[in-house]
């Protein structure tokens, strides 16, 4: 089973990234059992507000408790969105894909 979860935006400003608060984390987790896939559909960091340590911080924990909610084996796919790009820009670049580097 395949769970997408998408615009966590972890370490804004604002109160979006929900998953900051223990409830709404602890209530994602106990959900995670039964899951062979989570797909963290873009914007999974808030990269526009701050610098990347300051998204991490917040993140660590997150990925954390998610990654011990897991069952072993199982796949995580990270994709970039539009807030948190710069994830995958320097490779992107290497790769001559992106339309940005000229």
């Amino acid at each position: 089973r395949t769970l997408v979860i998408s615009d966590l935006h972890l370490g804004s400003r604002r109160p979006v990234d929900i998953l900051r608060r223990p409830e709404p984390l602890d209530a994602l987790c106990s959900g995670l059992g039964e899951i062979d896939r989570l797909v963290l559909l873009g914007d999974v960091l808030e990269l526009r507000q701050g610098p990347l340590r300051d998204a991490l911080a917040v993140a660590q924990p997150v990925f954390e408790a998610l990654g011990q909610a897991l069952p072993k084996g199982a796949e995580v796919i990270l994709t970039a969105g539009n807030h948190d790009h710069p994830l995958v820009a320097p490779w992107l670049v290497r790769r001559g894909l992106d339309a940005d580097a000229g």
